[in-house]
């Protein structure tokens, strides 16, 4: 069905973003659009040489474009740590050079990464704070309703009534670190931006969408 609605969109609004591929044509985002029209226009990034950049931008673009499930997060982690291991990194630094690699926070890293990758510390760490949040999940909650802003302030929204337009105002470290994503992937961050809305805006509405099938 995915695959439907992706050809369909393709077809009437254009092909929006290409399939990156490194410099030996191996792709590193776009799977799923190759998937679905062999034709579709490419990026070749010369720079991304190794399997390990490969990777290192696979996790960027993805994690950035898309929700990624659970398991593909640690199959993506899997295959980099791999790497660093047989690179001689020892399993303790693994996630420290990983996250600072990708650009993704420690936290996250071992969240997903394999504990193979781990010390014996670490592994420790990890699950106690897996235990932790699945035991403060242990209720069944309702969705959340999108009725309050984010605890830390990311962005500001001024509108006027003499114009048609809205500024929206960033703070200076969140747009630093929109750049630097966007300098890795070869794109500017008004694109990532416009991307994380339009996701997030269809997931709202679907969930909208869900719970008033429910209702009925």
């Amino acid at each position: 069905m995915e695959s439907l609605e992706l050809k369909s969109s393709s077809e009437r609004i254009g092909q929006l973003y290409p399939i990156l591929v490194d410099c030996h044509g191996k792709i590193i985002d776009g799977q799923h659009r190759y998937s679905v029209d062999k034709g579709w226009k490419t990026m070749r990034l010369n720079h991304i040489r190794t399997e390990k950049d490969r990777l290192i931008a696979r996790i960027i673009s993805n994690i950035v474009r898309r929700s990624v499930s659970q398991r593909e997060k640690t199959e993506l982690l899997a295959e980099l740590g791999e790497i660093y291991l047989n690179e001689g990194v020892e399993p303790g630094r693994i996630a420290y050079k990983i996250a600072e690699e990708t650009g993704m926070s420690y936290t996250w890293v071992m969240k997903y990464l394999p504990d193979k990758f781990k010390d014996s510390a670490q592994s420790e760490r990890a699950n106690s704070a897996t235990r932790r949040v699945a035991k403060q999940h242990e209720e069944p909650k309702e969705e959340e309703e999108v009725t309050e802003p984010p605890k830390e302030k990311i962005l500001t929204i001024q509108k006027y009534a003499n114009t048609s337009f809205v500024n929206v105002l960033l703070e200076r470290p969140f747009y630093t670190q929109l750049e630097k994503t966007a300098e890795k992937l070869q794109t500017t961050p008004d694109v990532i931006i416009s991307n994380i809305l339009l996701k997030g805006l269809k997931e709202l509405e679907e969930r909208l969408e869900r719970r008033k099938k429910e209702q009925r």
